[in-house]
């Protein structure tokens, strides 16, 4: 960083399709500095992204999601007041004519997805009605939304109780038999 804070030096990883990495540490560690880099928030001073083998620039959050890469943040990104759907959707929204959204579509694909990755949420939902447990599930299914093949998972079960913690790692499980590769960050 500009006031001479070294965030991460010499630091190697490699993920393969199907694998779970934790990445453990005190808070402070540069565990999220770390994957800030990998989804284009942060700019590395120096180093390498492969990804499939071949060298890449991700420089921004745009260019990791259209990379296959997603990123679920300790603090929500969600829209209190929009439904879950809507959520889902925010950014990449199915069109109508004339650049309307088509509402109803948006909330087919929404429980489309749900269903795909056997997420039990009513889509139709208000996110500031909804418990924490279920808004994790919210920010990993707009992810999986948008292509993510890599899902970057910052303290996933933060905050929430054992019940819910338990269903965030079955989720996990479920999503690496699909294919999907997870870096989880945590300090638990």
């Amino acid at each position: 960083y500009s006031n001479g804070v070294v965030a991460n030096e010499d630091v190697s990883i490699e993920l393969k399709k199907g694998e779970i990495h934790a990445l453990l540490g005190e808070n402070g560690a540069g565990k999220s500095t770390l994957m800030k880099v990998l989804f284009g928030i942060e700019s590395p001073d120096e180093g390498q992204i492969l990804l499939d083998g071949k060298e890449t620039q991700i420089r921004s959050p745009q260019d990791a999601i259209s990379k296959g890469i997603g990123m679920v943040h300790q603090h929500f990104m969600l829209v209190p007041s929009l439904t879950v759907a809507e959520n889902i959707i925010l950014g990449v929204e199915p069109k109508k004519r004339m650049c309307l959204i088509d509402m109803e579509k948006a909330v087919q694909e929404a429980e489309e997805i749900a269903k795909k990755y056997n997420f039990d949420i009513d889509v139709r939902s208000k996110v500031e009605e909804i418990p924490v447990g279920i808004k994790q599930k919210v920010e990993i299914l707009k992810a999986l939304y948008r292509g993510a093949d890599i899902l970057i998972l910052d303290e996933p079960t933060s905050g929430i109780d054992v019940g819910a913690k338990y269903e965030i790692y079955t989720i996990m499980l479920e999503l690496v038999k699909a294919g999907k590769s997870i870096i989880m960050i945590s300090s638990e």
